[in-house]
């Protein structure tokens, strides 16, 4: 199974004066998991500036919403996300991603 994310809610705060942060809450499916060290799982987060522009995650939060155990095993790129997860096999996890951009 491929891995799908729905971004659940994006929104923008001013943080200080001129300074901006976007936050964005992602569901995301489809992720493999198998025994220790486990599987590394690349999830495109298609997060953009609002000209277009790929940006990269300040920072990324993990609820597990199924079994095994996720960890980032990379910082997150203006691409992608790097989730490991770690448990019983299987091809069907799922998490929730919480983002500061």
């Amino acid at each position: 199974m491929s891995i799908a994310v729905s971004p659940v809610y994006q929104f923008s705060d001013v943080a200080l004066a001129g300074q901006i942060l976007h936050y964005a809450k992602l569901n995301v499916t489809g992720i493999t998991a198998s025994a220790s060290p486990g599987t590394q799982n690349t999830i495109p987060h298609s997060l953009t500036d609002g000209k277009g522009s790929a940006v990269t995650p300040i920072q990324v939060s993990i609820e597990p919403t199924s079994l095994p155990t996720f960890y980032e095993y990379q910082a997150a790129d203006a691409t992608n996300i790097y989730v490991t997860a770690t448990g019983t096999s299987g091809s069907n996890y799922t998490v929730t991603l919480y983002v500061t951009y």
